[in-house]
């Protein structure tokens, strides 16, 4: 196929996408939002709201007062910064954004919401939407009623997990009379200009990627001035981008946001109110976690369901097909706190924070402690349990896991967990009956077929893990006492990622660690985090919920305990050099980097002690993990056993982050031994599989005394290179587990049997195993082994050894000198 014909073909999807876009925006634009919301709000079905909701008080009369006090602060600030802009130009900026308040428009919109939120939830009091009878929920009210009238603003700080979000707060702030807060809107949502009109009556426009520093100030300005005038504002915490729904059902660490900073930069005092959010049902939960299609949003009205409403409701049935169709939610709100306290607590505080990280974090923190569990993310939670420890009796592992949930809110708040009503007074087998039906409906388990262990059959592995995080409370936060960072998410990186990962969410001891992985490479960065899976060969593999994906190196690793370096040995130095460069606090240097350096020759652990020598960093301690391991192993939870190497104390320590059985390692005291036997164990493996397929000679006692020179010339090479004589008396561990293993099975095994072949039929091996080395990386199964061959071969020259398997390995290979070319 000609090339352009292929680049053509290649780009038709992303072309019908578009073509689908537009035509879904112009469709949608002949709809009048706001006139739909008028007629829906004096419709019957909207009376008893209509009724309640005729007298709202005007939320935003002071509209426009508010512009002009955002334009002002902005003026003042880029005039202060030397980047002044002109008062016309402040003015556009803010006329971009602002709010677009409406007094009657907002009655409708609200009554039409609220009604429609009274038939799409299952609500224990209609008056006080999403919340409790007993109303516990809103125990703090009255402290944030007392700070409103006293004409502070209010700042909301939420967990997102839905579009809804902020209506569900709007709604019940209806209900109570608290006003209306503005939250932020992507422009991309107002794409759609009836439907901007309708949600700019309560929301201020931000462009998601593309924004320039004086856009970006006026952003910064109009919150700060919402703050200023005791104006109310939400803004959503989310990890990896700011106001971005949860994709894994995880509570993470805020990222420093600029409406947030604009919030807080007030010249009296504002309110912070943290707000958590639980669902039983994730509207769009599919589409989060598993790139599912928008049909998720219509999941549980069954066909037979609907056309019974159809049939005995032909007028309102649109209505009645959504009863109860996303179950139940609720809202909580932990105490208000002024913004003087936490300056307080702040200044106290040795974390080294900024004033919005620290605020940041102390509100996630206490929507970790107040958000409710329902019992949809309770029952995921104990199904995966179930399956993961082969349990059959699914009652047991969901008691357990309600155990687990109540001991750390015990331990890590001081009181139980906020279980909803429906957990709280229902016994555990109806709880898990309501989970199951949940779960059933969203499409996560199959409604009448059982696996082999007769739990529900899981359809969507990624949508249970979902609502199964949803119940998980813990934070991995800057601020942990143990801060991991893996760098390099290629596989190897990623596999090692995935292993501690997991490793950290089995044990409680590491409930306050944190996990990092770190990559350069920005755009696969961004698609990690988009779709929370690996790259290539790992595109299906799911992401453990505690990793933090990140480019940005200050981030990663300002607080970094233990890091991990996974790059590839042409990477290696530039990467260790950045990391020392960018820290001045000790920290445990474990390198996985396989093979030998470019440019040195040498062992990764050795250019890492000579660097830290260089610039001063006697204190960073290197250890090396290495060993007969693929990473496909290490994912799949193959029985695979690697081996770390160093200095004792703290190896034992260090070898509990990969001991997920079948997983786990072997310790050694000599990283230099144990990496050179590694390298050179690949690359003996490699050439007596050419060996045995190329046309030499190839006798079971030649092979054998192949095996035992190669092991022979390790030793040389490793002694020469600094290692210790005790890993290489008695045999090797290192040198035979990963020659046997690279021998008989895995890409060495498969480069070596494909290039003897090759060699039969051809005699320019250098080019047949160049090309073979590209056709292999082409495929995701890239050895380093060449370069390898090249690099032992100048180091032991350098050295002085006579190595000659080695050499013989080297001629044939990579020079082109064939045995019979002696003769």
């Amino acid at each position: 196929m000609a090339p352009g014909k292929a680049n053509i073909l290649k780009s038709m999807p992303k072309k019908l996408k578009k073509l689908y876009s537009r035509t879904l925006v112009n469709t949608f634009d002949r709809v009048d939002f706001l006139g739909l919301a008028r007629f829906f709000a004096n419709s019957e079905s909207a009376r008893r709201i209509r009724e309640k909701f005729k007298d709202l008080p005007p939320a935003w009369d002071n509209q426009d007062q508010l512009s002009e006090l955002a334009i002002d602060l902005l003026i003042q600030q880029t005039a202060q910064n030397g980047d002044p802009i002109d008062p016309q130009t402040a003015a556009q900026l803010i006329d971009e954004i602002r709010v677009r308040y409406d007094s009657q428009q907002h009655i409708w919109a609200a009554t039409a919401i609220a009604t429609l939120f009274d038939y799409l939830f299952d609500l224990d009091d209609p008056d006080y939407p999403f919340t409790s009878k007993d109303k516990r929920e809103l125990a703090h009210v009255g402290q944030l009623q007392a700070h409103m009238a006293a004409g502070k603003g209010v700042v909301y700080l939420v967990n997102h997990s839905t579009h809804f979000d902020e209506f569900l707060i709007d709604m019940l702030w209806q209900h109570a009379r608290l006003g209306l807060p503005l939250f932020a809107a992507g422009q991309n949502m107002m794409r759609i200009k009836s439907l901007g009109k309708l949600l700019n009556l309560g929301l201020y426009v931000v462009l998601r990627q593309g924004a320039n520093r004086h856009q970006m100030a006026a952003l910064y300005n109009y919150c700060r001035a919402i703050s200023e005038i005791g104006g109310q504002q939400g803004i959503f915490l989310e990890a990896w981008a700011g106001g971005a729904r949860t994709k894994d059902g995880s509570l993470r660490y805020p990222r420093r946001l600029v409406t947030l900073r604009g919030a807080l930069d007030v010249s009296d005092d504002v309110v912070v109110q943290p707000i958590a959010l639980s669902y039983s049902v994730v509207p769009e939960d599919l589409p989060l976690c598993a790139r599912g299609g928008g049909r998720a949003w219509f999941r549980g009205v069954g066909f037979w369901r609907g056309l019974g409403k159809i049939i005995a409701h032909p007028k309102t049935f649109p209505l009645r097909m959504a009863q109860n169709l996303y179950g139940r939610a609720y809202l909580n709100m932990p105490r208000p706190w002024l913004l003087s306290e936490l300056k307080a607590l702040h200044e106290a505080d040795k974390g080294g924070l900024a004033l919005d990280e620290f605020v940041s974090l102390h509100c996630i923190r206490e929507i970790a402690r107040s958000k409710k569990i329902m019992a949809s993310q309770l029952v995921a939670r104990g199904l995966v349990s179930a399956r993961r420890k082969r349990i059959r009796d699914l009652e047991a592992a969901v008691s357990q896991e309600l155990e687990l949930i109540r001991e750390y809110h015990q331990s890590t708040f001081g009181h139980e967990p906020d279980l909803e009503d429906f957990i709280r007074h229902n016994p555990l087998d109806r709880v898990i009956a309501d989970g199951l039906a949940t779960l059933r409906r969203r499409g996560i388990i199959s409604r009448l077929r059982r696996d082999e262990l007769k739990l529900p059959l899981v359809r969507s592995e990624a949508g249970l893990s979902f609502y199964a995080t949803h119940a998980d409370r813990r934070i991995y936060s800057p601020t942990a006492d143990q801060n991991l960072v893996i760098v390099g998410a290629g596989y190897w990186g990623f596999a090692i990622a995935r292993l501690v990962g997991l490793r950290l969410l089995e044990d409680k001891r590491y409930n306050n660690a944190s996990l990092t992985l770190f990559d350069t490479r920005r755009e696969l960065v961004d698609e990690m985090n988009l779709r929370r899976t690996g790259s290539g060969r790992f595109s299906e593999v799911l992401l453990p919920k505690n990793i933090f994906v990140t480019h940005d190196l200050p981030s990663a690793f300002r607080k970094a305990s233990e890091i991990i370096i996974a790059s590839t040995p042409e990477d290696f130095e530039a990467r260790l050099e950045a990391i020392l460069r960018a820290t001045d606090h000790p920290f445990k240097l474990i390198i996985a980097t396989r093979g030998l350096l470019p440019g040195h020759r040498r062992p990764a652990i050795t250019v890492a002690r000579q660097m830290a020598t260089r610039l001063g960093r006697g204190e960073v301690e290197a250890f090396a993990l290495t060993g007969p391991v693929d990473p496909e192993e290490i994912v799949n939870a193959a029985p695979v056993k690697g081996i770390l190497a160093g200095q004792q104390p703290g190896l034992s320590q260090l070898a509990d982050l990969f001991n997920l059985p079948p997983a786990g390692v072997t310790l050694s005291l000599d990283p230099v031994g144990v990496q050179v036997a590694d390298t050179m164990a690949r690359i003996y493996a490699m050439w007596v599989n050419f060996v045995m397929r190329s046309d030499r000679p190839h006798r079971p006692q030649d092979v054998g005394r192949l095996m035992a020179d190669g092991a022979g010339e390790t030793r040389r090479l490793a002694l020469a290179m600094g290692a210790s004589e005790d890993t290489f008396r008695a045999g090797s561990h290192a040198f035979i587990t990963t020659y046997v293993t690279a021998s008989f099975d895995g890409d060495i095994r498969d480069f070596g049997r494909d290039l003897g072949r090759l060699a039969r039929k051809q005699k320019d091996i250098p080019a047949a195993a160049q090309k073979l080395d590209r056709q292999m990386k082409e495929d995701g199964h890239g050895v380093q082994v060449l370069a390898d061959l090249q690099l032992a071969h100048e180091a032991a020259a350098e050295l002085g050894l006579d190595l000659p398997v080695l050499s013989d390995a080297f001629e044939t290979i990579c020079a082109g000198k064939n045995a019979d070319d002696d003769q």
